[in-house]
């Protein structure tokens, strides 16, 4: 009898050896396909760093990382004005100066409309929100023209304030982002705003003291999907814009772009890697909220 139990606890310790093995092999063969799938993912922007501190001819002679003769002259090259009175450092400007106001204005309304669904039951809630939800599969270029005529009519083409740019995102037009808070929005139990209710508070106060301190990691996924995307926009610009001096970063990079002469790459990539820098440090700088509010938007409560 002896013999047997220990017979047992052996096979027992050999088989969670060989579970714990298993285990362990598959746990490096995942991690070994995530770095691998990941270097790959950034090679390309690895590449670009390593390209802006090399000649055409090197650019186009291999695909490594590291340059053979560095040189900085891309760099230099993208300092210089090109489009008349306007350089990097302008069109970055002038890229926040509206992409931040955007910023605010769709986490405001965004924000509203989507408590207004998500709290408020009241005449044709359901058919608006329909409507609201059917915007979402419409795409922008159908309505480029119309709005193109409309902003015209109004005489806000070539704002110096770029209000064809800013005013729309002040009426929660970004479906995607109301439609999302509110996904969140149903994870928070309504008990928290009955309390509230019932210490005196009203909706404005509720929304402001109880539901946007909640609701901040999807906030800040909104924040952050609408800053870069207002800052890679190329379209929007290129039809409201049209004084070279208020060109953002966006139509800048198309600047330095010199057809006639020849692209001198190390100089266009310096530049895109410039304008891509703040949407990098904004995203780095919020990525866990930006992680939470994603997946916990997408849960419904």
């Amino acid at each position: 009898m002896a013999g047997n139990a220990e017979s047992a606890v052996m096979s027992y310790e050999d088989k969670n050896r060989a579970l714990a093995r298993r285990r362990a092999i598959s746990l490096t063969i995942r991690y070994i396909i995530l770095i691998l799938v990941g270097l790959i993912m950034i090679y390309p922007l690895l590449w670009m760093v390593g390209a802006t501190f090399k000649s055409n001819a090197e650019i186009f002679s291999g695909i490594g990382l590291i340059p053979k003769n560095p040189t900085t002259q891309g760099y230099v090259d993208a300092m210089k004005s090109y489009g008349g009175d306007i350089n990097i450092w302008k069109a970055m400007l002038n890229t926040f100066s509206y992409v931040i106001p955007k910023v605010i204005f769709t986490v405001i309304s965004s924000v509203i409309t989507a408590y207004g669904f998500g709290r408020f039951k009241f005449v044709g809630r359901d058919f608006l929100f329909a409507v609201l939800m059917a915007t979402l599969f419409l795409p922008q270029v159908v309505l480029n023209i119309p709005q193109f005529i409309l902003f015209t009519d109004l005489g806000w083409v070539d704002s110096p304030l770029y209000l064809p740019l800013i005013v729309p995102t002040m009426f929660a037009t970004d479906t995607y982002f109301v439609f999302m808070l509110i996904q969140f929005l149903r994870n928070i139990p309504k008990e928290l705003e009955e309390a509230a209710k019932i210490d005196g508070c009203n909706a404005v106060q509720t929304l402001v003291k109880v539901i946007v301190p909640m609701l901040m990691p999807a906030i800040v996924s909104v924040a952050l999907f609408q800053f870069m995307w207002g800052t890679n926009d190329f379209m929007g610009p290129l039809l409201y814009v049209k004084t070279p001096a208020k060109y953002p970063l966006a139509i800048f990079v198309k600047l330095s772009m010199d057809g006639d002469t020849g692209f001198a790459w190390n100089r266009v990539l310096a530049i895109s890697l410039i304008s891509i820098v703040p949407s990098l440090v904004v995203f780095f700088a919020a990525q866990d909220q930006f992680v939470d509010g994603i997946s916990a938007g997408g849960v419904k409560g």
